[in-house]
C-alpha cells in the first residue's frame, strides 16, 4: 500500500489503482446504491494520460492566451473598427446555457465526493494529503480535470 493512503473502507474492496499506481477509492463502490447513476466511461476514467500530456504541453496555454490577446486587439482596432456589431444574442444565450449545464454536471459529480471526504477524513487529511488519492482519479478526477482544462481559452 502507498504511504499516506487511508481507506474509508477497511476491507479495501473498493481500492483501485490509476496509471501512476496511486490507489484511490471510487465513491460509487463505497456507496453501491450510487453506481447506477454513473456511466461506465466515467467509472473507468484514468486521468494519467491527459495529465502527462498537459505537463508536456505546458507552453500551449501561454501561446493560446497570447494569441487571444492579439486577436482581441486586432479585432477591436482593425477588423471591427468600421463594421456594424454582430447580433449574437441567441448564440451567447446558448453558450451561457451550455456553460451552466457543464457546471451543474461537474457539481453533481464532485460535491458527493467532497461531502464524503469531509465526513470521513480529518480536515488536515483533506487539505494536506495527495489529492490524486482522494479525488484525482475515476469519476471525480474526470470532472475536475474537465473543469481545469475548460479554463484554457
Amino acid at each position: 500500500m502507498v504511504e499516506g493512503f487511508q481507506s474509508a473502507n477497511p476491507s479495501l474492496d473498493c481500492v483501485t489503482y490509476n496509471g501512476n499506481g496511486t490507489p484511490f477509492e471510487q465513491l460509487w463502490c463505497l456507496y453501491p446504491s450510487m453506481e447506477r447513476w454513473y456511466f461506465d466511461w466515467e467509472k473507468n476514467y484514468d486521468p494519467v494520460n491527459v495529465y502527462r500530456w498537459v505537463i508536456e504541453m505546458k507552453h500551449l496555454p501561454v501561446a493560446l492566451v497570447m494569441l487571444y490577446g492579439v486577436l482581441i486587439i486586432y479585432g477591436q482596432n482593425y477588423y471591427f473598427a468600421k463594421r456594424a456589431p454582430w447580433n449574437w444574442r441567441k448564440a451567447l444565450a446558448l453558450w451561457n446555457f451550455t456553460l451552466s449545464f457543464f457546471s451543474f454536471c461537474g457539481m453533481v459529480r464532485t460535491v458527493p465526493q467532497l461531502m464524503h471526504n469531509l465526513s470521513t477524513f480529518s480536515l488536515r487529511d483533506n487539505l494536506c494529503h495527495d489529492p490524486e488519492m482522494r479525488e484525482g482519479s475515476g469519476t471525480t478526477g474526470l470532472w475536475v480535470q474537465l473543469f481545469v482544462l475548460s479554463k484554457i481559452p
